[in-house]
């Protein structure tokens, strides 16, 4: 697939709101994240490995692991791209 043809982050997030009727977890407040979280998602939104964000922010990558885990419980996500899209939707973090 060539880049020209790949969908720009907002689309992608456009793309995937949820249909008219469609029922999803119910995600608590996205203010509900820690600092600490929120930086641990801004390293996935860059396309970081729980390895390499535990590098940039001097942490173990177990601890990622479990801020990852924190995050998915508080968002309703269940993959680390869906917690990036809720987080981007509920204003925790910015496509920039």
């Amino acid at each position: 697939m060539s880049r020209a043809s790949r969908p720009t982050p907002e689309e992608l997030v456009d793309t995937l709101q949820p249909e008219q009727g469609a029922s999803r977890p119910a995600a608590k407040s996205a203010s509900a994240l820690t600092p600490r979280e929120r930086q641990v998602l801004n390293g996935i939104k860059e396309g970081n490995s729980n390895r390499m964000v535990a590098r940039l922010l001097g942490i173990s990558e177990r601890t990622v692991k479990v801020h990852l885990h924190s995050i998915f419980i508080k968002l309703g996500a269940a993959s680390r791209t869906e917690a990036v899209i809720e987080a981007i939707r509920n204003g925790c973090i910015s496509l920039h």
